[in-house]
């Protein structure tokens, strides 16, 4: 049974003092972290550091830390940080990099926020002028919230109301002044206004006719509508979110541990549908800790929300003694320490990440302040409250099973596979089909289906689907129209150039799923790659930076791909390091594709990078020139299988849009799945 302790995140956080001096710069008697202009992430990521800085120079084990700094340096930075930031907020009479000041801001709190616990560590050095300007800065954006914000809610998130997490952090910085400063001019207004917050923070729609009490107000009255549906799904940013699921939770914590600081028991509104919330959040979690985002991630691979995990599971392991929070927190400080480790020079993501550094400081150093604050919560908290620390043994995949009409959702989670498969996904539909226990082969961005990619921004926006659970597995179909979203051409509108048609049958076998497509061209267009199934296989850090791919009598060992190559896979099968199988049905050849940089991109800055990763592929041809409409892209289908071999395809039907293949599972059993893509019709049957 190992034990977690306050040491063990330190020994996370002291390698970075080696290399943030080079992310340091200082202006006369001023000292900033990043760029230190007056926008929301610059001024959050000076805050992040403040207080790992914090908790780092006040930890009584620093002296066996081996860190570059000394102490006094260490706790110096931390105060000059924190004062840059005080100094350059509205009420501080300075102004940042940029010439402006920050704050007033829907988000402007939440640095502040996530730095309370900062404020704590280093209170005993703090001087009677950083606690008067802090006070003036809480209290300015908080009463700017009293006035200027209004409190909203909504379940869709292209409607601008879904808030679920902001709505906690802007309740969570009231309930704090309230708390610290009960002499606080408009301390009964601070906390009827977070009441409304957390009423529509976790929202949901039984909150609706709920009669509880809420802050002196039944929650009926406070509901302003549902940022969660029915089973907790979250469509934060107009996509199934499991991250920001994560940041709900991690404000929640903060919020936690700072009543627990104080000794003073918090309004019971505060855990308004935590614990149903972590209970979906705890199965989109791998053993190891890695989220299970089945519906994908905008921004870097396992930097951002993932880093925000580790409040949420010191909160649930401290209010409900969870073991496996306790469990995800050992196993992801340790893969902390593997990145960290192999980038040797103490930064959390140098190497898998260094082509953001290169081309923007703006956000590489934004995400290099997360996991340094991230970790200072567990050496903080450890230090402070006896909070579990015994990592018990865990069931490695316990069974789940999930669906979410409005994403056209489907999970299941059994035995020794997770499989899943979402319509409304962060880069468009999305599947995955893994073994458990490999966290490091799972990967969303366009997976599981084929790309159709033209020469300026591609994306596909998903018409119509529908779904079908079944004991031990589920079936959906649906369509998407793939659209050039800033054409070249001056004067030229974005359009639709093509129709793309997905079936996918998560067989009762707990293994399998099949995956079935069609493409064709409504207007015009160039293309620069067409291929089917789409399989990522990442290939970076998290799994040695290698993998092993047996076809026929071909075996091939790939380093992290760094040239374009296209590998022709005989036979039309392939194992991946004997963990997952596949198997051409029918059309296209099989292949593995390389890119020369990481494939992995940040939807809304596609030049930023951040995972390298092998794809398998049906049917890949590049630059097919200028398709005409009418003419078909994709007819193909495939078999991926969770272990080292795929059964066998016995029979396969085609008649106008329909598809039929009668597929022999490796448990003996013949399944016959069939999809009729004009109606979106779909069977699965067993012989």
């Amino acid at each position: 049974m190992a034990k977690i302790t306050a040491s063990d995140y330190l020994a996370r956080m002291a390698p970075f003092l080696r290399k943030l001096p080079a992310f340091l710069r200082s202006a006369g008697a001023k000292l900033w972290y990043g760029p230190g202009t007056s926008a929301h992430w610059p001024i959050q990521s000076n805050c992040n550091v403040f207080a790992g800085l914090a908790v780092l120079g006040t930890a009584p084990e620093f002296d066996a830390l081996s860190c570059s700094m000394s102490r006094d340096e260490v706790i110096a930075t931390s105060l000059a940080l924190l004062r840059f930031a005080l100094d350059s907020h509205i009420t501080g009479g300075g102004c940042a990099t940029d010439g402006k000041p920050w704050g007033h801001h829907w988000i402007s709190v939440l640095g502040l926020e996530r730095m309370a616990h900062g404020v704590d560590a280093i209170r005993p050095f703090l001087a009677p002028e950083d606690e008067d300007a802090l006070r003036r800065v809480l209290l300015s954006e908080s009463d700017w919230l009293l006035d200027h914000y209004p409190v909203e809610a909504g379940l869709d998130g292209y409607s601008g109301k879904n808030k679920p997490e902001s709505n906690i952090w802007n309740g969570g910085v009231m309930l704090r002044c309230a708390l610290d400063y009960p002499d606080a001019p408009r301390r009964a207004e601070y906390l009827e206004k977070a009441a409304e917050f957390f009423a529509n923070g976790i929202s949901h729609a039984l909150d609706a006719v709920s009669e509880v009490d809420f802050g002196g107000k039944v929650l009926r009255l406070r509901h302003r509508g549902c940022n969660f549906g029915a089973n907790f799904a979250l469509d934060h940013h107009a996509y199934l979110n499991i991250g920001y699921m994560v940041i709900c939770l991690s404000n929640l914590a903060m919020l936690h541990f700072q009543y627990k600081e104080r000794g003073v028991e918090p309004p019971p509104f505060l855990y308004h549908h935590m614990r149903e919330l972590w209970e979906v959040v705890k199965h989109f979690t791998f053993a190891d800790g890695r989220l299970l985002r089945i519906g994908g991630d905008t921004r870097a691979r396992y930097t951002y929300c993932q880093c925000y995990a580790i409040p949420a599971w010191l909160a649930a392991a401290d209010l409900w003694n969870d073991a496996d929070a306790v469990a995800f927190e050992k196993r992801w400080l340790e893969t902390v320490r593997l990145e960290t480790e192999h980038n040797g020079d103490g930064t959390y993501y140098s190497r898998r990440l260094a082509q953001m550094e290169r081309e923007s400081y703006y956000y590489y150093t934004r995400l290099e302040s997360d996991p340094f604050l991230c970790l200072s919560y567990g050496a903080y908290w450890r230090r402070r409250f006896a909070v579990p620390d015994v990592v018990e043994t865990r069931e490695e995949n316990p069974t789940f099973v999930w669906s979410d009409a409005f994403h056209g959702a489907e999970i299941v989670r059994a035995g020794a596979s997770i499989r899943s498969f979402v319509w409304r996904g962060a880069q468009g539909p999305t599947g995955l089909c893994v073994p458990a226990a490999c966290s490091n082969l799972a990967e969303w961005q366009g997976n599981l289906h084929g790309s159709l990619v033209s020469f300026n921004n591609p994306g596909a926006r998903v018409v119509e689907h529908r779904e079908r659970r079944f004991p031990g597995g589920f079936l959906t179909v649906g369509c998407c129209d793939w659209s050039e979203r800033s054409p070249c051409g001056e004067g030229e509108t974005p359009s639709i150039y093509a129709r793309h048609w997905i079936g996918c049958a998560a067989l009762p076998d707990g293994e399998s799923m099949l995956i079935l497509e069609y493409a064709s061209v409504r207007q015009e267009v160039t293309l620069r790659e067409i291929h089917g199934l789409g399989l990522k296989i990442p290939n970076d850090i998290f799994n040695g930076s290698s993998r092993i791919y047996r076809a026929g009598e071909m075996s091939l060992k790939l380093p992290s791909p760094d040239r374009e190559e296209h590998i022709a896979l005989p036979d039309g099968r392939v194992a991946v390091d004997g963990k997952l199988a596949v198997l051409r049905l029918y059309g296209g050849e099989l292949s593995l594709v390389r890119r020369a940089i990481p494939a992995i991109r940040i939807e809304h800055a596609p030049t930023l990078h951040s995972l390298a990763v092998d794809e398998i592929c049906l049917g890949f041809r590049a630059e097919p020139g200028r398709p005409r409409p009418g003419e078909v892209l994709l007819d193909c289908g495939a078999a991926v299988v969770c272990g080292d071999c795929c059964g066998e395809l016995v029979k396969f039907d085609r008649d106008g849009l329909k598809r039929s293949v009668d597929y022999r599972a490796g448990n003996g059993v013949l399944y016959r799945f069939s999809v009729d893509f004009s109606d979106l019709g779909m069977t699965l049957d067993e012989e």
